[in-house]
């Protein structure tokens, strides 16, 4: 049975009235009774005493009734908060209110009065009784579904928690093999041992020289001698060629294949495109570039490109 408070127990403003007048009442039918059995000569003594004994048989029944009906609802709002089914505890609020409603009216039998309540009151406690284990139950398998679902989230944080793990040696493992990457393919690009400029005449004549006068510089042969490297992948290579001037301007010529390409983020201007093929074997390379103008006295750069590094820098005098 509940252990129910001071305040559950405690009789509502309604039902005092109630049973109030139903004391009342029943003082007043008893006061008629007790009339008609003075009137009546045959009516003794032990007969009033009877049914006094009957009237506060009947106040304590239907405070008995109102005590079941307050435990009936405390039983019915605890087992809807828990998700219990509670249609059978309705069933026994509306049976149990009826007979109230019954015992107000019947006040003619007071001496069957308790008798016929006695097992119908025996019942409901009885219905208390079982319903209370089903709230045991209730209550039991709602601290069994708590404790699953602490469970289960303890799990999910757990998971959670992993997951957040594996992604960051996920992206630990990639950083490593990106880094790996670079360096591989760092290893691996083509590396110019010397880069050397080589004047020709306007009749194809080549010659070297510390400067270069202006009018006899027609073309120039760039001379790359590569570092041999069993790293770097054999097969054609694209080789880009930026010529700087003296103020560090590329020479760019549109009709003689100039262009834009991007190194470490920035876009840069090349002068030639020349293709090449590397096996690791023929370690030397020879482009050609014809301005087709007269070079301007000061130093020049030339700087070589290929598979997005710089392979090596030369650089030449005209006087």
């Amino acid at each position: 049975m509940n252990n129910l408070s001071s305040e559950e127990l405690t009789p509502k403003p309604n039902t005092n009235n109630i049973l109030r007048a139903v004391l009342v009442l029943v003082v007043l039918i008893a006061g008629c009774l007790a009339y008609m059995l003075f009137e009546s000569k045959e009516t003794s003594a032990n007969q009033q005493e009877v049914i006094n004994t009957k009237v506060m048989e009947l106040a304590e029944t239907r405070v008995k009734l109102d005590s079941i009906t307050t435990q009936l609802e405390a039983q019915i709002e605890e087992v809807e908060k828990l998700g219990g089914d509670v249609s059978e505890l309705q069933k026994a609020k509306a049976a149990l209110e009826k007979d109230k409603s019954e015992l107000t009216k019947r006040y003619a039998t007071l001496e069957n009065i308790k008798e016929n309540y006695a097992d119908k009151i025996k019942n409901y406690e009885s219905i208390l009784i079982a319903k209370e284990a089903e709230l045991v139950q209730l209550r039991d398998e709602n601290s069994s579904l708590t404790n699953e679902n602490s469970t289960l989230k303890n799990e999910k944080n757990g998971l959670t928690k992993s997951v957040e793990e594996a992604r960051a040696q996920n992206k630990e493992v990639s950083s490593i093999n990106k880094i790996l990457t670079e360096k591989v393919t760092r290893a691996a690009a083509l590396r110019a041992e010397s880069i050397k400029i080589i004047g020709i005449t306007e009749k194809g004549k080549e010659f070297e020289d510390d400067r270069y006068k202006s009018k006899k510089l027609g073309k120039i042969k760039i001379a790359v001698q590569l570092n041999r490297n069993d790293l770097t992948e054999k097969g054609k290579k694209t080789v880009l060629i930026r010529i700087l001037d003296p103020d560090g301007y590329t020479l760019f010529d549109t009709d003689l294949g100039s262009g834009n390409f991007e190194y470490n983020g920035q876009d840069l201007a090349f002068t030639i495109r020349r293709d090449m093929t590397f096996d690791n074997e023929n370690l030397h390379a020879e482009f050609y570039f014809d301005r087709g103008a007269p070079y301007r006295p000061g130093k020049y750069t030339v700087e070589v490109f290929t598979e997005g590094f710089k392979i090596g820098t030369g650089g030449f005098e005209v006087k």
